[in-house]
């Protein structure tokens, strides 16, 4: 062929290889395409914190993921758009979990949401000091499988000799009414989610007399157990292999923001009506001490206790089982 030949030859070569640089490049590309993943959480319910942060700082993207949040109306209801397959991940109990996926729903937990911190409060003359009081009054509380009330029952039980659902009369109503519910003399003390408690106890309406963390305490529970976890759909983590170590990578640097970036909670308490300076840093305050708890493999054992605790002081038709399943979590890798 002689020497005439080597140019020829040599731009043949670089022709092809740049060919196959380029089917390459493209081929990554479009696998490097940003994951869409639809979010849903409830904004009145002070759940839009992550999403916010998302959206606001581009986490989505830097994870290689396109966030779509979707409004909630009502607890439970995320679980229905999980069976209809029109949300991939959405906060919610781990009790919960258990029951849906008992059912069918084919969902895994994947990421601590928020740790325990519900309240039990009062009127701030009332004569009841601490939950040794409770025994006999007239009890307000948001419904009786709910896994708040059932850890009142099991832990009261044991540290006070006091089962609420036995022991004292109680008040069924939605959190919101159960304020007004206290304010007119309807109940004597009553279970309320901490972030609707925060105004009263500011303004002097209401007192807290014990928290559920401190009772699983006294229980001897312990508070280091799962309980409200982001859960992500099984079709969306097939569909996408891997991705949810970057949703869980996303999700973590959005609590780092939330931990650090003190100008990102106005707007949020906004979200759920609080307005006034000395309300949103209590607001900011409490989020960051129960966000984002503990979430690891050995609370699978701790739950378990917790559990077989409430079985035995409630049975099993309450809760709707008895066994914490290993298979229902996923451990990603966490940032350091």
């Amino acid at each position: 062929m002689g020497l005439k030949g080597v140019p020829v030859i040599a731009a043949r070569v670089a022709a092809l290889a740049f060919a196959v640089l380029a089917a390459a490049t493209g081929a990554r590309a479009a696998d490097e395409s940003p994951v869409p993943v639809r979010i849903a959480v409830i904004l009145s319910g002070g759940q839009g914190e992550v999403p916010y942060v998302v959206r606001r700082f581009g986490l989505d993207k830097k994870h290689g993921l396109a966030m779509e949040q979707v409004a909630l109306s009502a607890p439970g209801q995320q679980y229905l758009m999980f069976r209809s397959d029109t949300i991939d991940a959405s906060p919610g109990t781990f009790i919960d979990l258990m029951r849906q996926r008992k059912a069918g729903g084919a969902m895994k937990a994947f990421h601590g949401f928020q740790g325990y911190n519900n309240r039990i409060v009062v009127k701030p003359g009332s004569a009841i000091k601490s939950f040794a009081d409770l025994k006999g009054v007239r009890f307000g509380e948001f419904g009786t499988t709910f896994l708040d009330w059932l850890i009142l029952r099991a832990a009261g039980k044991k540290a006070y000799g006091i089962d609420l659902e036995k022991d004292a009369t109680p008040v069924q109503g939605a959190p919101p009414l159960l304020n007004q519910f206290l304010a007119k003399g309807e109940v004597d003390a009553m279970l309320q989610f901490s972030s609707l408690t925060l105004e009263p106890i500011v303004r002097g309406e209401q007192r807290m007399v014990a928290d559920v963390p401190g009772l699983m305490d006294q229980a001897g529970f312990g508070r280091k157990v799962f309980n409200s976890n982001w859960n992500v759909a099984e079709k969306w983590t097939q569909a996408h292999p891997g991705a949810v170590d970057r949703l869980s990578a996303m999700i973590d640097d959005a609590y780092a923001a939330l931990k650090s970036d003190d100008t990102v909670w106005p707007e949020i308490a906004q979200a759920i009506g609080i307005t006034e300076p000395n309300l949103v840093a209590a607001y900011r305050d409490l989020a960051r001490a129960i966000d984002n708890p503990t979430y690891d493999k050995s609370l699978i054992q701790s739950t378990q206790v917790l559990i077989d605790a409430i079985v035995a002081q409630a049975g099993e038709a309450p809760i709707g089982f008895t066994e914490v399943d290993p298979a229902a979590f996923l451990f990603p890798p966490r940032a350091p």
